[in-house]
């Protein structure tokens, strides 16, 4: 068998034979290995769910968990967030605010890109006209985010300062510069198939759907990693905890709540549990019949016995939610009285509605952890308040791309993001993450009324009036909150354990021994 592309060692037999599997369930082309001289590891095998085609390395468009941890090692974003969601510097220095909070300067740290060339403000401004760029390519998630720069009213100011021109302001901006896909790519990029990042580990080679192997980069800002060789391997659920169990694999991500049991019984491994972590949720469309309209919608957060689903879909591995995004974080709602399973008033909102016998499809997917059991003791749920739901099951691999355009209700789960993003990245009208096509004239307004209001107290004011709309008549119900489960042996230290899509989650470049 040949060697692997940048020199890095070659599968062995035994992880070639499993990485022949993939279809079956099986993990693919990992190889955990030796300890190096020191605190140094030779190469770090971290295996995630994988996604199949939909997997991507393009920082402005990928959104799946597994693309996230890829990019986190190639690339680095001016800010990210911490486990409260609120945001940090990474390679920004600082972004400070003109008083009207319409311009931004923003300095980047002395860093360098894989091939030693220094990061710049000319970059930084790359990046954003590419998110922000032509109609008719794909949308960049960002775009929603970030339209209110003013690409042509922004500049250089020296080498590694740019100073952002906003079209309207906005007090929230170092916030909008950590969401997904405002990951730094070099000026000038067109070809992201082997790409040139500044983030802590150097490309070498990706299979979509199998494997990212990458490589240590010396130079890196926040300091060199200990891990030579990191791969980064996509496998289903029993994959992941046998590859971790067997030494197949250093990490396994996103446990489930009957593989992390089985994982604390393992005397080798140490099991991390993160609260908070992963949000469950129903999507209506809000376009379309029977969805377009407030009572429905209204009907189906009544129709949801949250705790029930929780106890068997989540294993009783997390708690409630209350059909509002970002429950424990910075802006969101916590006074708002929990919608309640209540069949009596499901039927009656459905009567006003004038469906009193209402056929719904709901369209799922084995792409997480209960998904499709969720969906089968919801329709038992539904049967409660006369609703038929007629569950239709699609591939995992291409459901998130199918959901976000087909059906009349989906399902999801999202990773923690600051309720700013979730705003504006999914609910603002034409959002490109828009998964109830929600659209709203007054949601929209309030939105860019609290970007342009420098007090954070006001700006809570006017998020909250949002959330109680979305808590009225939204489209999204979500009902479940997941803790996030991973799996390393004992030994290793500095094992990333941060809620998904925070900084400290599934970051790679501490780990030692």
């Amino acid at each position: 068998m040949a060697s692997n592309p940048g020199g890095t060692r070659a599968l062995s037999r035994r992880g070639f034979l499993l990485g022949t599997g993939l279809a079956a369930g099986t993990l693919t082309g990992a190889c955990a290995g030796p300890q190096a001289a020191g605190s140094g590891i030779d190469s770090f095998s971290a295996v995630f769910k994988g996604s199949g085609a939909d997997e991507s390395l393009d920082p402005g468009t990928s959104h799946l968990f597994i693309d996230e941890v890829r990019l986190k090692a190639l690339y680095d974003g001016l800010f990210e967030v911490d486990d409260t969601m609120r945001p940090v510097p990474r390679l920004a220095a600082s972004a400070e605010p003109n008083a009207e909070g319409t311009r931004w300067r923003v300095t980047l740290r002395d860093a360098r890109w894989h091939d030693g060339t220094k990061a710049t403000a000319a970059d930084v401004l790359f990046t954003l006209s590419r998110v922000l760029g032509p109609a008719g390519r794909q949308p960049f998630i960002a775009a929603s985010t970030l339209d209110l720069v003013d690409l042509g009213q922004s500049r250089e100011i020296g080498e590694r300062t740019a100073e952002i021109a906003l079209k309207r302001p906005s007090f929230e901006f170092r916030t909008a510069l950590a969401a997904y896909g405002t990951r730094i790519i070099r000026n000038g990029t067109k070809d992201l198939s082997r790409p040139v990042g500044t983030g802590p580990f150097r490309f070498e080679s990706f299979r979509p759907g199998r494997e990212m192997v990458a490589t240590s980069y010396d130079g890196y800002w926040d300091g060199a990693p200990k891990i030579a060789t990191l791969r980064i391997l996509g496998a289903e659920n029993d994959a992941r905890l046998s590859a971790v169990r067997s030494g197949q694999a250093d990490f396994a991500d996103e446990l489930t709540p009957t593989a992390a049991k089985t994982a604390r019984g393992a005397g080798n491994l140490r099991v991390q549990a993160t609260p908070n972590s992963g949000i469950y949720y129903f999507a209506m469309k809000t376009d379309r019949p029977p969805f377009d309209n407030a009572d429905v919608r209204r009907a189906l957060m009544r129709m949801v016995d949250r705790q029930e689903l929780v106890t068997v879909a989540l294993q009783g591995d997390g708690q409630i939610s209350n059909d509002v995004f970002g429950k424990g974080f910075q802006y969101h709602a916590d006074d708002l009285p929990q919608h309640t399973f209540d069949p009596d008033a499901a039927k009656a909102l459905l009567r006003k509605a004038g469906v009193p016998n209402l056929t719904i499809d709901l369209f799922t997917a084995p792409a997480a952890t209960g998904f499709v059991e969720a969906a089968n003791l919801f329709a038992e749920q539904a049967k409660q308040s006369g609703v038929t739901v007629r569950v239709r099951v699609g591939s995992g691999d291409t459901y998130y791309s199918e959901a976000l355009k087909t059906g009349q209700l989906t399902m999801g789960q999202s990773g923690p993001l600051p309720v700013p993003n979730h705003f504006a990245s999914r609910l603002l009208t034409g959002s490109p993450q828009n998964r109830t096509n929600w659209s709203d004239p007054e949601f929209d307004e309030l939105y860019a009324t609290a970007l342009a209001t420098a007090s954070e107290a006001r700006r809570a004011a006017l998020y909250h009036r949002m959330h109680e709309i979305l808590y009225d008549r939204g489209g999204f119900v979500f009902w479940g909150i997941s803790s996030w489960n991973n799996a390393a042996p004992a030994d290793y230290r500095a094992i990333p354990a941060g809620v998904p899509n925070a900084l400290n989650w599934a970051r790679f470049d501490k780990v030692s021994r």
